[in-house]
């Protein structure tokens, strides 16, 4: 399993908290780095600590960890569990998880320079969808999934439209935010809208309604046939597998289903995130626009983006 050979192979050897430093007689303060309330030891640093679990949710896998795996035992332990219990994709994103807040740490004590919670479940979430678009990319076993696009834009095919939708996470303001740009198979704009409302989602979530909001708004100009474009490789596999759930991030997936069912020429396929540069810069600018902003001419924020894809 791909979390277990991470632990045992790198964890193990790396993982030197202030506790397990006293135990080898160094001289140190105990205390965690990040909350400064509680001794720092394996299973506060990864599952206890009050950034840790903010970290958990805000990349959509607090239900793991409020999982019987989680609950007893040393960190390995709890990781061996998790192992056991759950599938292969959450097992990976527990893994750059685990990973970021590690990393996370560190730079805390030694540059005195750490992100919040919700950046890093942004960075987990990242690694993530990089990581897992390589391995499918690369795997020669499963020839159903589309292979990931260039490291370019490319223009939708006559007759089509193309749609590049983001999220974007504005914590200190809690809001979510979405941005989405429709364009045609000569890159001309073609519509855009923003939209936030006043309540942080979790990184999956956040993208999840993203997508369905420009869904609707691509239903609602009554535009028929549309290619989606994600940089959210998590939400584009449970599209396509049409994963089942009781989380709200599956919940929002059903949804899409939804929508896809009855617009069949609807389609969802997973870009890099260098690639959609466009609907990223737009949700980072829906914060200094109304709650819902539709646009019908190219907005500033995004013009020299989009002739640059033209070419």
């Amino acid at each position: 399993m791909l979390l277990e050979k991470i632990w045992k192979k790198k964890e193990f050897k790396l993982v030197s908290t202030w506790r397990r430093l006293l135990e080898r007689h160094v001289d140190c303060d105990v205390h965690c780095p990040l909350c400064e309330d509680e001794v720092e030891d394996d299973v506060h640093t990864f599952f206890i600590c009050v950034s840790a679990q903010s970290s958990w949710q805000a990349v959509g896998l607090s239900s793991v960890l409020g999982s019987a795996a989680c609950q007893q035992g040393s960190a390995a332990d709890r990781v061996f569990a998790l192992c056991r219990n759950e599938d292969y994709a959450t097992i990976g994103r527990v893994a750059t998880l685990l990973w970021s807040i590690w990393h996370n740490r560190n730079n805390k004590i030694w540059n005195d320079n750490f992100r919040s919670p919700n950046q890093i479940g942004r960075a987990a979430f990242d690694h993530w969808n990089e990581w897992f678009a390589v391995h499918k990319l690369r795997s020669n076993d499963d020839h159903d999934v589309p292979l990931v696009s260039t490291n370019r834009w490319e223009k939708p095919r006559i007759g089509r439209l193309k749609c590049n939708v983001d999220a974007a996470f504005f914590v200190s303001a809690g809001r979510t935010a979405m941005g989405a740009c429709f364009r045609n198979n000569s890159a001309e704009f073609m519509a855009g809208i923003t939209q936030w409302q006043q309540l942080t989602l979790s990184t999956e979530e956040g993208e999840a309604w993203a997508l369905l909001q420009a869904m609707n708004e691509a239903r609602s100009r009554g535009f028929e046939n549309v290619q989606f474009e994600s940089d959210s490789q998590v939400l584009v596999d449970a599209i396509r597998t049409k994963r089942r759930g009781n989380s709200e991030f599956l919940s929002i997936v059903n949804d899409i289903i939804l929508v896809m069912l009855s617009c069949v020429n609807f389609e969802v396929k997973f870009i890099m995130r260098q690639v959609n540069s466009v609907a990223h810069t737009l949700a980072r600018a829906a914060n200094s626009w109304t709650s819902f902003h539709r646009f019908e001419i190219i907005p500033s924020c995004i013009k020299l983006l989009i002739i640059n894809e033209m070419q």
